[in-house]
């Protein structure tokens, strides 16, 4: 007997469920035909709509492709024996910036970023969306932070220039 699961809305990964508790969420309308479904021996997430017969529910009608694009941890299968890997959604990392802004702006602003922007691949990994999301916006922030410093910096430095031209 396989052990199923399925993704709600949001990607959110639920099971392992019987086929028996499976069917019964499509009975009673919790899960639909276009719910992504997956068991051990499936090549990939598929709609419920699929494999109805399977888990004897009547035929449903077939729903339009699935644009389903996974994210670089979304293998159809999770190899260390866990289940299926969990579906998510990319998540900017703004690394390519931390470091720009690490290398030519604030540096001790950018190593903030850079730390920052590490841990997003780190929580998608793991299944913590909100925790990624979070840490792109701190990395994404803190590359901000960095490049504004030195712009700042900069228009002072040219403010004081002035001043001191025009006290002369």
């Amino acid at each position: 007997m396989h052990s199923w699961y399925y993704a709600a809305a949001g990607g959110q990964q639920h099971g392992p469920l019987s086929a028996d508790e499976l069917a019964a969420l499509a009975r009673s309308a919790a899960i639909g035909p276009q719910t992504l479904v997956w068991r051990e021996g499936l090549d990939q997430w598929t709609a419920l709509a699929q494999v109805a017969a399977e888990l004897g529910l009547p035929a449903m009608a077939a729903p339009p492709p699935v644009a389903f694009a996974p994210g670089p941890y979304a293998a159809p299968y999770n190899h260390a024996g866990s289940g299926p890997a969990p579906i998510t959604q990319p998540i900017p990392t703004h690394l390519v910036w931390a470091i720009l802004s690490t290398l030519l702006c604030c540096w001790p602003l950018g190593v903030v970023s850079i730390v920052y922007a590490c841990r997003v691949d780190r929580h998608r990994a793991e299944g913590d969306l909100d925790g990624a999301l979070e840490a792109s916006r701190k990395a994404g922030l803190w590359a901000l932070w960095s490049a504004l410093s030195v712009a700042i910096i900069f228009g002072l430095f040219v403010l004081f220039a002035l001043l001191g031209e025009l006290l002369k």
